[in-house]
């Protein structure tokens, strides 16, 4: 009897989960666990690392260009033995970059980490050849105001509105170590102190000496601006001072001043803006322009040593630009400029110099562009020491091609 009860027992147990476990097939899955926590306190793109309260955002571009390049026998940067001759180049560049940022009872803690490789060929990206390491472009931490790291210059407002491939318009446009604070007076309006390294600037820096009588740096760059950001657009005005040290003789300050205003324009469209800066700088000449460097076959330096003494080196710039959006996925910029340079001393070379460059862009779908761009060059030499060293006018064009993916 016993024997019958557990029998029985067992196979109306068997049958209840064979019920069940048919019932089940007609039910969904339960749905995976989201592990990752979206964090829209600072934009799209952001996200929690799980088990804390930072917020990470991972973006990055990828892109290929190809380009035509043309310029006067006289200039200083040939395309290898080519000289005046058309040219080719390709070039390609891979660029990651991590934004983290975490609320705490003292404000905002960020850090920002932007890593890049490029391989091209000359004189593509301003006369980079062959294969680089990848490289730190940007790493900096900002906590409560401060910044401290490698990040853009706290002088540098207006950039352009091109891509400046090869010939860069006059302006400052400058990555280097720094240590700079801001104070935030409310309404869009700030104010940033900085010291900054001027042998850590990318390109030519703050540091290009070819003629070989720079000495060591002693201070570090003394900047500042005042900024204003709302609705309308954004103007800066700011300073620098920068040290000229020399081998032979004593030290002396250089300075840099500038100002420059972005507007919106909605009324043309959506993304439309208009800009113009002006700089002045009297020992401090990558303030005003990036690519003194370009000129070859003479010195253009911050100074130079006549009768004992420093003699500082004079140069002012003014630039402009506007990007105009046609339809949702075509667009142009253009940026021009002009830079005067003159040389302190009777027997300087002084010279002018006109640029401009503009493109296109269409893009097809989101995070897709495809660029043609045109960018041209020339320079004008002025006075009597120009001549007696047999110094020509010079001018080069180059057009490319970039298709470009971000993420």
């Amino acid at each position: 009897m016993n024997f019958k009860l557990a029998l029985a027992a067992a196979v109306a147990v068997v049958g209840l989960a064979g019920t069940a476990q048919a019932a089940d097939l007609g039910k969904k899955a339960p749905a995976a666990a989201n592990y990752v926590k979206v964090c829209d306190a600072y934009g799209e793109g952001f996200f929690y690392i799980p088990g804390s309260e930072t917020c990470l955002k991972i973006g990055g571009y990828v892109y290929a260009q190809y380009g035509v390049y043309k310029q006067s026998a006289a200039w200083g940067l040939a395309y290898g033995t080519r000289t005046g001759e058309n040219a080719i180049s390709t070039g390609a560049r891979v660029n990651l970059h991590f934004d983290a940022r975490t609320n705490t009872e003292l404000g905002l803690l960020r850090s920002y980490i932007e890593l890049q490789q490029t391989i091209g060929s000359q004189p593509w990206a301003n006369g980079f050849t062959g294969t680089s390491l990848v490289s730190m472009e940007k790493g900096f931490i900002q906590f409560a105001g401060l910044t401290a790291g490698r990040a853009t210059s706290m002088f540098d407002f207006y950039t352009g509105d091109h891509l400046s491939s090869i010939y860069e318009t006059a302006h400052s446009d400058t990555i280097i170590n720094l240590l700079g604070y801001t104070f935030s007076f409310g309404n869009g309006i700030s104010a940033t102190v900085a010291i900054e390294d001027p042998s850590t600037g990318n390109g030519n820096g703050r540091r290009y000496d070819p003629a070989g009588v720079y000495g060591p740096v002693k201070h570090p760059d003394y900047v500042a601006n005042v900024n204003i950001a709302q609705s309308w657009g954004s103007a800066q005005l700011m300073a620098a001072v920068h040290q000229n040290t020399s081998v032979a003789v004593s030290n002396k300050f250089g300075y840099a001043i500038g100002g420059g205003v972005k507007v919106n324009l909605p009324m043309l469209g959506a993304s439309d803006t208009l800009s113009l800066q002006a700089a002045y700088s009297k020992g401090a000449l990558s303030y005003v322009s990036p690519d003194w460097y370009n000129f070859g076959n003479y010195a253009a330096e911050d100074f130079f040593v006549a009768g004992g003494t420093i003699r500082q080196t004079a140069a002012w710039s003014i630039a402009g630009g506007i990007t105009h959006g046609w339809t949702k996925t075509v667009s142009s910029a253009l940026t021009a400029s002009y830079a005067n340079y003159d040389q302190p001393t009777a027997a300087g070379i002084d010279f002018r110099q006109f640029d401009i460059g503009g493109n296109l862009t269409w893009t097809p779908v989101t995070g897709l562009s495809i660029i043609g761009e045109v960018e041209y060059k020339n320079v004008d030499f002025t006075g009597v020491a120009a001549a007696r060293a047999g110094l020509v006018d010079r001018n080069g064009v180059v057009g490319f091609l970039r298709i470009r993916r971000d993420f």
